[in-house]
């Protein structure tokens, strides 16, 4: 394993994941954002815990708390992307879902007490100007309350790979990627019985959208991110978060026949360049060290 293959795990993680607003969208035609979570990664933490029954008994204190604060965070973040998606359209959440390009650095940062470099800047202010121009409303500026709660997710989510960094190098990998999902799990179950109505999926398209939900997006993408970010830096981990807008975007399209109208591409795009233009300069820069050396 190196760092082009943990890039290539977490490319795959993420644009597994994206699949979730998609599913997501379905599953919530009956159930509520909170019992959708709780379903989702209850089923996914038991096949998990089956397939990996030995690395169970190998947690202890310190990573039980780095899972905790792993799950709490990741459970925000989609807590606050499902409340969201109910109304605004998955290929508008997922390109919001794109400035976790500016957050990551950003944050990354602040804990390590640093100015951002030149490029940084650039790319988030391009990435501002192509949120600008995906929430316009005609000749309006402005955000509806699902796209703020989309946008908070990508706090959320931001600090769940600074949390992911730190327990990636530092413990067991399997015994993370088994923990996260049962914290997730019992986050999901609390909000419910507190807030929601409890019901439960009313059709077999419902069902399945849950059970992909658990299996494709949780047990398969959750499970191999950490791998592939125990290879690569939390910023390298935030730039390859582009394929998750645009898978997403695609399947938004293609089965839940959502319209882009030209204003929205042009954002779309402002932040897909954000996002690809530091990764494509940071890789010129890298291959010209290595032919150095």
């Amino acid at each position: 394993m190196n760092e082009r293959m943990g890039e290539v795990l977490v490319a795959i993680a993420l644009a597994l994941r994206s699949s979730s607003l998609l599913f997501g969208k379905i599953a919530m035609r009956t159930m509520g954002p909170f019992l959708t979570i709780g379903c989702r990664f209850t089923i996914a933490f038991a096949i998990i815990a089956i397939l990996f029954r030995k690395h169970l008994t190998r947690i202890d204190a310190k990573t039980l708390f780095h899972c905790a604060l792993i799950g709490i965070t990741f459970f925000l973040a989609m807590l606050t992307e499902m409340m969201g998606l109910q109304s605004t359209p998955s290929s508008v959440t997922a390109f919001l879902e794109g400035t976790v390009v500016i957050l990551v650095p950003a944050m990354a940062c602040i804990l390590k007490r640093k100015l951002p470099d030149r490029i940084t800047v650039a790319s988030s202010v391009v990435c501002l100007i192509g949120v600008a121009f995906l929430t316009l409303k005609g000749d309006r500026l402005g955000f509806t309350s699902g796209e703020l709660l989309v946008l908070l997710g990508t706090v959320w989510y931001s600090l769940s790979v600074i949390v992911t960094d730190v327990a990636a190098k530092n413990d067991d990998l399997m015994v993370v990627s088994i923990y996260q999902l049962l914290f997730i799990a019992i986050f999901g179950f609390i909000g419910a019985f507190i807030f929601e109505d409890i019901r439960m999926p009313q059709s077999s398209t419902e069902w399945g959208a849950v059970l992909a939900l658990a299996i494709i997006c949780s047990c398969v993408g959750f499970t191999i991110q950490p791998f592939g970010q125990k290879y690569i830096t939390p910023e390298r981990a935030g730039v390859l978060a582009v394929f998750n807008p645009l898978t997403a975007a695609i399947l938004g399209v293609l089965f839940l026949h959502e319209k882009m109208t030209p204003s929205m591409l042009l954002g779309s795009f402002l932040i897909l360049l954000s996002i690809l233009v530091p990764a494509w300069i940071e890789d010129r820069a890298a291959r010209k060290r290595q032919t150095r050396n």
